[in-house]
């Protein structure tokens, strides 16, 4: 890449960091309904993303078939990752399920290997494996640094196959020609419009009324519904475009590191000697997954010389 597309660096590493800290900011709002709060978020990232659907000259009239991956996206990626995320965060860390979150390339691989027939090389099935070590870590380690099997983390695992899930129908969606920013806003808005149906039906009216809502509470909603998950997805989404699937998911790797540090300063979690092992294992895990070795050059010198 040129310098003059360095700023795509620059885009990728911001999102990244927003996404780790968004974790944090989901589990400083826990003491919100899941599905509530998941609803308020996902609407205020469908009214940012709305104005783009205006903005963009280029229209394509949507079929049914593209209707039908669109509702499923909405559904797995957006409505239940948002809603098991957040009940996953109540009973977890933020530290742990960052970890988790950013295994999902990991995930994707071998779930397009099992369903989708796409080769698994050894060094992606190491990084599988190295990656899903530092899951297991992170699955099963208190904050105090003990061993035990954790609820909320299992939720999480499930949030992050939702999203997998999720990208693997993005997948399908493409190959029919839907542009992705297209994709983009109107799942966003399926998702909220079914999480909003959904709260509404679940919790009475005084449940809302009763909500202790700051304005520094209402700030943090907006940072992670309208600058995370909105503008966020949109910077991802245009990475994807620039540099390619491969290479933006390396960024990955640093959400858990994001995420690891933001509890830590913010909310006062422990940084435990497992948790460094487990970040160890998903970073190394993720990155093998996700890249490719370099091809050895070799020199003309050698290469030009007889046996």
């Amino acid at each position: 890449m040129g310098k003059k597309d360095s700023y795509i660096y620059v885009i990728l590493t911001s999102v990244v960091c927003f996404w780790g800290l968004n974790v944090v900011m989901i589990k400083y709002l826990s003491f919100f309904p899941p599905v509530v709060i998941a609803a308020i978020r996902m609407l205020i990232a469908a009214i940012v993303l709305t104005p783009i659907l205006f903005i963009k000259k280029e229209k394509c009239k949507i079929s049914v078939k593209q209707w039908l991956f669109i509702v499923a996206i909405g559904s797995t990626s957006i409505a239940l990752h948002q809603v098991l995320l957040a009940w996953g965060l109540q009973h977890s860390t933020a530290g742990s399920s960052s970890l988790i979150m950013a295994s999902n390339p990991l995930a994707t691989s071998l779930l397009a290997a099992m369903f989708f027939g796409e080769k698994l090389s050894f060094r992606k099935g190491l990084g599988i494996l190295l990656g899903f070590t530092g899951v297991i870590i992170a699955v099963t380690s208190k904050g105090n640094g003990q061993i035990s099997f954790g609820l909320g983390e299992i939720i999480i695992f499930g949030s992050m196959l939702m999203y997998v899930a999720g990208g693997l129908l993005v997948r399908g969606a493409k190959s029919t020609g839907l542009p992705v920013w297209e994709l983009t806003a109107y799942s966003q808005w399926i998702g909220a419009i079914m999480l909003g149906i959904l709260s509404v039906g679940m919790y009475p009216t005084y449940i809302y009324q009763e909500m202790h809502t700051s304005w520094f509470t209402w700030f943090v909603i907006f940072c992670s519904g309208g600058i995370s998950s909105g503008l966020g997805s949109l910077g991802w989404n245009y990475g994807i475009q620039k540099i390619g699937a491969s290479q933006t998911s390396i960024f990955l790797n640093g959400m858990p590191i994001a995420s690891l540090l933001f509890a830590a300063l913010l909310i006062d979690e422990a940084f435990t000697y497992l948790a460094i092992i487990a970040l160890l294992c998903t970073v190394a895990g993720v990155y093998l997954g996700s890249t490719k070795p370099r091809p050895v050059k070799i020199p003309l010198s050698i290469k030009g010389r007889g046996v």
